[in-house]
Formats: structure tokens, sequence, C-alpha cells
């Protein structure tokens, strides 16, 4: 979710600007996690002015917004040709074989390099569930 904010809003300080409204127009976030990151935003803006002070977080990227492309199946995270285009992806359980050196963060970033966001839940909209050791209730959600 953290990196689909970073992504949407550029900057922190566009973060910081944000309402909760438009917090909620991230893929992902809905009207009642956007007031709770609004809310954490006020309460943390001490230390966010620290580490702005400090130049950490300044670094300032084009603002990603969501696609207006009818064929996006919601996300507005899609590569034009990567190879999990069009693909909601969620990663459950201990990983085993090649894939147990990644931490589970790892595992999304490569999944959003290949073209969609990882998502944390199994919803109706996912389309793939990387499985590994003692998956548990997403699996069977899946299933």
């Amino acid at each position: 979710m953290s990196r689909r904010i970073a992504a949407y809003f550029g900057s922190m300080a566009a973060i910081r600007a944000a309402d909760a409204d438009t917090l909620a127009e991230v893929d992902g976030i809905g009207t009642e996690k956007a007031r709770v990151i609004a809310a954490e935003l006020l309460e943390l803006a001490p230390l966010l002015d620290e580490l702005q002070a400090q130049q950490v977080g300044t670094q300032v990227n084009e603002p990603q917004k969501p696609s207006t492309d009818a064929a996006d199946t919601g996300g507005g995270q899609d590569s034009a040709g990567g190879p999990l285009a069009g693909q909601a992806v969620v990663v459950t359980g201990s990983m085993t074989g090649s894939l147990a050196v990644l931490s589970r963060n790892e595992m999304n970033e490569l999944i959003e390099r290949a073209g969609r966001k990882a998502s944390s839940s199994v919803s109706k909209r996912t389309t793939l569930v990387v499985a590994g050791e003692k998956a548990g209730s997403k699996r069977a959600k899946a299933e």
C-alpha cells in the first residue's frame, strides 16, 4: 500500500498535502483506510518534519495517477507489456526453493515490476495466488 501511495503522489510533500478524499483515490485504499492514513500523517507530522529537515524522503517522482483505459482491470499499475499485466496477484505462505531468499516485500516488488500490483488479501479481483507452505486461509479463500 505504501508503494502505491508513493507512486500515486510522487513525493512526501504531496502525500502530506492530501486529504482523506484524495488518499481514497489510490487503488486499494477505501474511505475508511484513507481516513486512518490521513490521521496518522497528522500524528506523525513532527517526525516527518524532522526527516524532511534531514533531506530524507524529499526526492520527487512523476506521480502515476490511475489509468482511465477501459482495458485496465482496476489498478493503474499495469505495465503495458509486463508478463503479469491484467493480473491481480496475492502472495501467501512461506516460499521455498529459489523464492525462499526473497522477503514478502521483495516478492511484491517483483510482481509490480512484472506489470501488476500485489495485493495482501484475496478478493474477487484476484486472478493469481502464489501459495507457499502454510498458506492457510488465503489459499482456501482463493480456491
